[in-house]
């Protein structure tokens, strides 16, 4: 039996369990079986999620639902079999007054009584997830390339998870798709290793739903695109035909990116989308607030409130010179060069000069015989 893999910075997971509108046939009545409860091959909805967290080591799960489904899921939590052999501690569940069938996922996040639980990062999943990719790849990939490690921002960015809907044995005509614009990430000087993700990454630059792709269309005979973007990328990749999994690993900052955008509805087209346009186009940036929030002064809040003791300056425990091999002369002591950069006006021009974390997408590549990982 293979290991167990390590918690990864100590995530934690809120996982969605929405009403099921759509699925009104089997959830007519969610007071007494809400759409996590129903089966997939004898097992309830809500146990496969559960399982995808534990094996990457996430215990810190919590289950946000509606009122009127807080009862019969935490019935089920206790009671049923399949659910009860999960590893302890068991998920919470969470119901906040205010949360009904019309909120948008944004707007959970916004909600006072989510907002306390969530202590650090976080990953956002849905109660439908049905996955045999490995969690702890992704959690590893938003390590090495968009959480402050090897070569990556300061500043943790955003990983979501889309996959294709055409070419592959999950192919389903006529299905629901989103609109993306993607970057290629720069070649790495090391070769990725075989079973990396990173061959299937791109920055995101413009999310919506393809409903939204045709409504412009309609309107303009065309899709826009704006110099700023073609000025920065001059290679980019527009797809039609990918629908998100509606996975996302999200840095603990996006909680005041969204408090002070309260438009925001939607993480998937406009909280996603929002943020992608803004790693491209600096107007958006103090539209935003986006200048606030990343701002030095407020990158405490990227430190979990659960432990204030955490040190973040590894020094204070360790002398890293007294480690190191490399011996320097004391080059710090010669004074500092006098340079345009101190003038007021340049300084000014810097620190409105942000730079916005990158979102990446994760493309899930089309199931075949060979590689049979499915995303459902």
């Amino acid at each position: 039996m293979p290991a167990k893999p390590a918690a990864s910075l100590d995530f934690q997971a809120l996982i969605l369990c929405g009403p099921g509108v759509s699925f009104n046939t089997f959830t007519s009545t969610p007071e007494e079986f809400p759409k996590a409860l129903i089966p997939i091959a004898n097992r309830p909805m809500i146990w496969y999620p559960l399982d995808w967290c534990h094996r990457m080591n996430i215990t810190r799960i919590t289950l946000i639902t509606p009122p009127t489904s807080h009862a019969a899921i935490t019935s089920a939590l206790s009671l049923n079999p399949h659910l009860t052999s999960l590893p302890l501690p068991r998920a919470d569940v969470l119901a906040p007054p205010n949360l009904s069938q019309n909120t948008g996922t944004a707007e959970i996040l916004r909600l006072p009584e989510v907002q306390s639980i969530i202590a650090g990062h976080f990953l956002v999943l849905p109660c439908d997830l049905i996955a045999d990719l490995p969690g702890e790849s992704l959690i590893e990939t938003w390590m090495v390339h968009v959480a402050g490690m090897v070569g990556s921002p300061a500043i943790p960015g955003g990983l979501g998870v889309w996959f294709p809907t055409k070419g592959g044995e999950q192919a389903v005509m006529g299905e629901e798709t989103n609109f993306l614009i993607t970057a290629q990430l720069p070649h790495p000087t090391v070769p990725s290793s075989s079973d990396s993700l990173r061959p299937d990454l791109a920055h995101v630059l413009y999310s919506s739903t393809t409903d939204t792709l045709n409504d412009i269309t309609e309107a303009k005979k065309a899709f826009p695109l704006r110099h700023g973007l073609l000025r920065k990328h001059g290679k980019i990749r527009m797809l039609t035909t990918t629908r998100d999994a509606h996975i996302y690993l999200l840095p603990y900052w996006i909680l005041d990116f969204i408090n002070q955008n309260p438009r925001l509805d939607s993480l998937s087209e406009d909280v996603i989308g929002w943020w992608a346009k803004a790693t491209w186009q600096d107007g958006l940036v103090p539209k935003l607030c986006l200048d606030s929030i990343l701002a030095p002064s407020n990158r405490a809040s990227d430190v979990p409130k659960a432990d204030p003791s955490i040190k973040t300056d590894i020094q204070n425990d360790f002398n890293l010179e007294s480690l190191s091999t490399t011996k320097i002369s004391n080059l710090q002591t010669l004074p500092p060069t006098p340079s345009p950069s101190s003038s007021p006006t340049t300084k000014t021009n810097r620190a409105a000069k942000t730079t916005v974390p990158p979102f990446l997408s994760y493309l899930h590549p089309p199931s075949s015989p060979s590689k049979n990982q499915h995303i459902l």
